[in-house]
């Protein structure tokens, strides 16, 4: 967006302005501008003096303003900055700086809105943290939090704007390692079971007596008669095979005996005749039902004589075991996850390979693309496959590489618009469907189009017989749309980084940080609830119902709500509650650590609810003192005129401030509060206009009357929607959205609708030449 554009999206409404002395009837340039033109700016810009090389007579003397669009353009910018006039010369008053801003605005916008609409240029869009978590998700059925990866940069207040969405190395090396974890997930390598194994060291077994014991070396060693034992789990009903590693100490006339028994039923009895440490092994076999079993080892033919008159006879017989390693038959095949289910639908018979691949990955990649694909792009994807075959690995292997190059792909990471070759730079064309239907979905879900709208879109229908309305309906209604509301209204609200929020312990000891949370979701189940019952927009400002649990219901000094669990809650007919001014979330947001700030609340109003947001604050304007020994000597509204007695402040703090007082009853953590340490609260103000109002309900009684709401909220929203900064030209679509909103009752739904009809929404321009 250019910075003019900003200004004129950002222009103050002139009912926050003072009245235009001997204005009457509509605005003209003769009668109104230049006049304002004459006194401020024509003794610099004349024929004489031309300085900046601009003749302003020449220029405001022509009625045709598109025949100097550039010029007026840099007229309102360099006003609405206050470049000009220069700080030494006279300056115009905010109400005059505002006529000639809503003049040039009016005019060159409706000449825009006369001629072939413009649907603005959106630069390729990378898929957020938000919204790659949720592709994998509805691509794959793979949970996966993006937390780690790099934070996205914002852009006109939104995470989702393509100019701002880079791909640095650090964020690539995370694809490329998220795209690894994602496959050994979604896939099973090993979908055929293997042969059973299990090998039970010595020390793996137990035994009650204390001759038969456990060696440093993992050996159990068995001293004189006993047994000992240890648990098999048995997968499979099949024939076992026990391999017994053993070794004696000889003494006496007989070998050690040691017997292998599973359950108590003896498989074999073993002659253990090797000294020494190396072991041999002895086998049985048996068959064996599923389940836990008892293996037990047990020396049966303890000798010793240290006594005995031939020394051939002396001696301690002991026998050690090493270990027990049994083997089986494969089991059954390990459970496959229903994303793997969903991919590899069938394994190729020999020679079958690449049919079978080509089959599979045509269809994973139109779906990871969000598009048809062709068939290079298919055969690429089916030489990963035939490379890692031909490396040793399986066609389930080779398909996993598949996969993983496929989400390492731009056409995955990005989502493109792909312009006909034909077409040049400023030609505009109108969306295809599967662009449409991906343009839907970010939209209103954070995530890829869904079985519905790719099978509209197919067809050619996603744009036919309402259907794009009908979908945008449905799917307000899925539950996928609560990422609309953590996405757009966390973020139009301020709210969704509001664990970030600090609140000073000393200044608020009662307040506790799991409070945060319960805020955040207070005003998402709120705006979810506006948007699913399709109630009027301004029920965001002021409604008679809130969701509470019972800490933030005590928290607020509402009665009658129990347990954890988030519960609808009609509020009393005089509360000050209702609506996102007055939810603790926003109150919280737009304080500081130790007090509320009026000013920072009312540039909130500003610029998030009415869409009007003031200039920057001039240079070299000292910050508000906020040492305790002046808390005590003046309240927060004296301290605040000292910023209202700067000139250069004035015109901006006289229409922050009286928004942001209008909310001093409830204190920085967006409690309720009569008194500011021991100042009373006052909560009246006065628009520039001359309205008054005093508290919170009056407050909200004044933005909905306000016309600016509607219209600000649809340029957030369409902004979201496009993933850009708004246009001139888009100015036509945020007209006839309000016009649409305003003829169905301010409901939520048209608001929606409006903007999925628009043509900036439906078209695009071209600003990549072809190749």
């Amino acid at each position: 967006m250019t910075k003019t554009a900003i200004i004129f999206f950002a222009l103050p409404t002139l009912a926050f302005a003072a009245e235009v002395p001997g204005k009457s009837g509509p605005v003209n340039l003769d009668t109104h501008i230049q006049p304002v033109l004459k006194q401020f700016c024509f003794d610099c810009h004349n024929p004489e003096k031309k300085k900046g090389d601009v003749d302003l007579t020449a220029i405001a003397a022509n009625p045709k303003l598109e025949e100097n669009r550039e010029a007026w353009e840099k007229i309102a910018e360099l006003i609405s900055t206050r470049e000009m006039p220069p700080e030494k010369k006279p300056q115009p008053k905010d109400a005059e700086r505002d006529l000639v801003l809503h003049f040039i605005e009016g005019r060159l916008t409706s000449l825009d809105c006369k001629l072939e609409k413009n649907p603005g240029k959106v630069t390729i869009r990378r898929l957020n943290k938000a919204e790659y978590g949720n592709t994998i998700r509805d691509l794959l059925g793979v949970n996966f939090s993006a937390e780690d990866f790099p934070n996205d940069e914002v852009g006109y207040g939104f995470d989702n704007i393509g100019d701002v969405l880079s791909l640095s190395p650090l964020l690539m090396e995370k694809f490329l390692a998220a795209a690894d974890d994602i496959v050994k997930k979604a896939i099973v390598v090993d979908a055929v079971g293997k042969p059973f194994a299990k090998r039970l060291r010595g020390d793996a077994f137990t035994s009650a007596t204390d001759w038969v014991k456990p060696l440093d070396n993992h050996v159990l060693g068995l001293y004189r008669e006993g047994d000992a034992t240890a648990e098999l789990k048995v997968p499979t009903k099949g024939e076992y095979i026990f391999k017994v590693k053993a070794y004696a100490e000889l003494a006496g006339p007989d070998a050690p005996k040691l017997a292998l028994r599973v359950d108590g039923k003896e498989l074999g009895v073993f002659e253990v005749r090797n000294e020494g440490t190396s072991g041999v092994i002895y086998e049985s076999r048996t068959a064996l039902e599923p389940g836990t079993r008892k293996v037990a080892v047990a020396f049966l033919n303890n000798y010793k004589d240290q006594t005995n008159a031939d020394p051939k006879r002396r001696g301690d017989r002991n026998v050690f075991v090493d270990s027990v390693e049994i083997s089986g038959p494969a089991g059954s095949a390990p459970k496959l996850p229903e994303s793997h289910q969903r991919l590899i639908t069938r394994l190729p018979k020999p020679g079958q390979e690449k049919e079978v691949a080509t089959e599979i990955l045509k269809k994973f990649a139109a779906r990871a693309y969000r598009r048809p694909v062709d068939d290079a792009e298919v055969a690429r994807l089916v030489g990963f496959v035939e490379l890692a075959q031909k490396n040793g690995g399986s066609f389930i292997e080779g398909i996993q590489v598949a996969v993983q190059a496929t989400l390492c792909s731009p056409h995955f990471l990005f989502r493109w618009e792909l312009d006909p070759a034909a077409m040049k730079v400023g030609d505009i064309r109108d969306l295809g469907d599967y662009e449409v239907a991906s343009r839907l979905s970010y939209f209103l879900w954070s995530t890829m189009p869904d079985d519905e709208l790719f099978r509209l879109a197919a067809n050619g229908e996603l744009r036919k017989n309402g259907n794009l309305e009908k979908q945008a309906a449905r799917m307000v209604q899925d539950w996928r749309a609560r990422d609309f509301v953590t996405n757009f209204a966390g973020q139009w609200l301020q709210i969704r980084n509001i664990w970030d929020t600090q609140v000073d312990p000393d200044a608020f000891p009662k307040f506790r940080d799991e409070l945060k949370g319960m805020m955040r979701e207070e005003t998402e189940l709120f705006f979810q609830a506006i948007m699913k019952e399709d109630r009027p927009l301004t029920d965001l400002l002021d409604a008679d119902f809130t969701f509470l649990n019972e800490k933030l219901a005590k928290f607020y000094g509402i009665d009658g709500v129990k347990g954890d669990k988030f519960q609808r809650v009609t509020l009393p007919p005089n509360s000050p509650r209702g609506g996102v001014l007055t939810q603790a979330s926003v109150l919280l947001s737009t304080s500081t650590p130790t007090r509320t700030s009026p000013v920072i609340r009312g540039k909130w109003i500003l610029e998030q609810i009415l869409g009007t947001p003031p200039p920057p604050p001039p240079p070299d304007v000292p910050p508000l003192q906020e040492q305790r020994a002046v808390n005590q000597t003046a309240s927060l509204r004296q301290r605040l005129e000292q910023h209202r007695n700067h000139s250069e402040c004035m015109g901006c703090h006289n229409k922050m401030d009286p928004l942001g007082f209008a909310l001093e009853n409830f204190d920085a953590t967006g409690a309720w509060r009569d008194m500011d340490g021991k100042f009373q609260i006052d909560a009246s103000g006065e628009l520039s206009n001359g309205t008054k109002f005093s508290g919170a309900r009056d407050l909200k009684k004044v933005l909905k009357g306000n016309k600016n709401f509607v219209r600000g909220l649809a340029r957030k929203v369409m902004t979201y929607a496009l993933g850009r900064g708004l246009e001139y030209a888009d100015k036509c679509a945020v007209d006839a959205a309000v016009e649409q909103v305003e003829k169905n009752g301010g409901k939520f739904s048209s608001l929606i609708t409006a903007i999925v009809t628009s043509d900036p929404f439906l078209r695009r321009k071209a600003d990549i030449a072809q190749k």
